[in-house]
């Protein structure tokens, strides 16, 4: 019997040893290592975890929680580790739709979007 989850586990051990996942692990790094950029991120996650929120409870979110968010978003521009590894994550992020579209090519097959 095939078991799906023991080859979706063998990609995620793979995907630890792409070029992507090293190049974002190390940016991490350094984001940790820099105490106010490892704040200014924190902060920046918070505002977008309250607009997210609001976007999944069906609102629109208030202004001044986007003015928030793109106040930190142009205050993060100043950290060359930040810059980095939102860098890193497009590449990764890249990477991972990639491999979303061979994953569910079988599915798009079956209603002939192939």
């Amino acid at each position: 019997m095939i078991n799906i989850y023991d080859d979706v586990n063998a990609v995620a051990t793979t995907l630890r040893e792409t070029a992507q996942y090293k190049t974002l692990r190390d940016a991490i790094d350094a984001v940790e290592a820099e105490p106010e950029a490892k704040a200014i991120f924190a902060r920046f996650q918070q505002a977008q975890t309250q607009i997210n929120q609001a976007v999944q409870s069906g609102n629109e979110p208030a202004e001044d929680q986007i003015k928030a968010w793109q106040e930190i978003a142009n205050e993060m521009e100043q950290y060359d580790s930040l810059k980095q590894m939102l860098e890193a994550e497009k590449g990764l992020n890249q990477l991972l739709m990639e491999i979303n579209d061979i994953i569910t090519k079988p599915i798009a097959e079956l209603y002939g979007q192939d």
